[in-house]
């Protein structure tokens, strides 16, 4: 069992000042043996990864994840210039794997809104 925790730092995206905002994602392999670990980060139309726009999706493969143990990404999202006031959708979508990262045991997926204000 994977235990997926997320924060944003600030909270929440203010337009005015055009600065991202970090989102720190967190998996903890809550089983008894090592996990091998596959996850998609898909952001919504108006955010992006860099400063450009263009970067919209996240992948990482991690090999083995020990019993207990952690692993710790950070992003940052920047707002588009299309973007306007409201909730944006970013959906996570963590994969545990069997033997090899071409057959899934277990799939979590999570849906997180960043809110956007004026």
């Amino acid at each position: 069992m994977i235990d997926i925790r997320t924060t944003f730092t600030p909270f929440r995206m203010k337009l005015g000042r055009r600065e991202p905002v970090q989102l720190s994602l967190e998996l903890i392999n809550k089983g008894e043996e090592d996990a091998m670990i596959s996850f998609n980060l898909v952001l919504g139309k108006n955010l992006s990864m860099e400063k450009g726009g263009y970067r919209t999706i996240a992948m990482e493969k991690i090999a083995s994840l020990a019993p207990t143990a952690g692993k710790k990404f950070y992003y940052e999202l920047w707002p588009k210039q299309t973007v306007t006031a409201g909730a944006q959708p970013i959906q996570l979508t963590v994969t545990e794997h069997y033997k090899d990262f071409n057959y899934v045991k277990k799939e979590y997926r999570k849906n997180l809104d960043l809110i956007i204000e004026d």
